[in-house]
């Protein structure tokens, strides 16, 4: 274990993996590998963050459509989009998306995780500053070389006006509290209704929840009512390797009326995506995971309550 000053969290290593664990509950993981080209008489250095190797399977899931779905492969792709990441973890989510060309802004609330993220799972950001009276964030500081940084705001992404006037191409939602539950502030309207507001028309929101159970595949139903209310159609992703996790895919309409992305077309730009990255992407697994989104993805209706 690697010592962070609070006994509910701890990193444990298993040879180059690092585990967060809050509580009882896994909530992220890292990969990581030592690095050639130290300067001559200094040793070796020490292991760095690898961050498209995205070990949990429910994770890459998120990330592999996220990336796809904004066509982050290919010889030329779009400018950069704004991804929303709700619970930073081990950060292994924000630093793959970072890592494949998206701006990140991640809320995250625990600072005792954020000091985990930074010091054991070797996650580089720059923290935002909170505006007076809680309304919005500071924007990053300009980078004049290099892109911008991956950034976070120690705070719940369920506060009042948290956002501000920021707006994002792409939500993430993957917190969990230390008994593995998904937040209830987090599955409620007002919450959801607030993430509609910040996504742009086109954008998507990802969610991760727990489908093992008869009592957890009541509840999945139920978020997934409350997101297409307040979002715009549900899909599902199934997560090969983890059955029991589902991801929820949310898409907000586009301007132009008509313009709802349809269960063949996203399964069209998945496959795209997926041909792209095969010469593009330097993590197999990554592009396996594309290849099983596009197959897996289904609509959301009512007869999976």
């Amino acid at each position: 274990p690697l010592p962070l000053g609070r006994a509910q969290v701890r990193v444990v290593e298993h040879g180059p993996w690092r585990v967060l664990w809050v509580g009882r509950v896994e909530q992220g993981m890292t990969f990581h590998e030592r690095q050639e080209g130290m300067e001559e008489g200094r040793g070796e250095s020490p292991p760095a963050l690898v961050p498209l190797a995205v070990g949990f399977d429910y994770q890459r899931t998120m990330v592999a459509a996220a990336a796809a779905l904004t066509a982050r492969f290919g010889a030329s792709p779009p400018p950069p989009p704004h991804a929303l990441v709700v619970g930073l973890g081990a950060g292994s989510c924000a630093a793959a998306l970072h890592a494949l060309g998206c701006a990140v802004t991640a809320f995250e609330y625990d600072a005792a995780v954020l000091a985990a993220a930074a010091s054991a799972h070797g996650v580089r950001f720059e923290r935002l500053s909170r505006r007076a009276g809680g309304a919005g964030f500071d924007p990053p500081p300009r980078h004049r070389n290099g892109p911008r940084p991956l950034c976070v705001c120690e705070a719940d992404a369920a506060e009042a006006d948290a956002w501000g006037r920021a707006a994002f191409d792409l939500a993430l939602l993957d917190a969990y509290d230390g008994r593995g539950d998904v937040p209830a502030h987090l599955q409620r309207e007002p919450f959801l209704e607030g993430l509609s507001r910040v996504l742009r028309p086109g954008g998507f929101a990802l969610a991760n929840l727990w489908n093992g159970s008869d009592r957890a595949r009541a509840e999945c139903a139920r978020f997934a009512a409350k997101l297409r209310a307040a979002v715009g159609r549900v899909y599902v992703l199934r997560v090969a390797g983890h059955e029991q996790n589902v991801i929820l895919l949310a898409c907000r309409p586009g301007e132009r009326q008509g313009s709802e992305s349809t269960c063949d077309v996203l399964r069209e730009r998945l496959a795209a995506a997926a041909a792209a990255a095969a010469t593009d992407c330097p993590e197999p697994a990554l592009v396996q995971t594309i290849r099983s989104c596009a197959s897996s993805l289904t609509e959301w209706s009512e007869c999976e309550a």
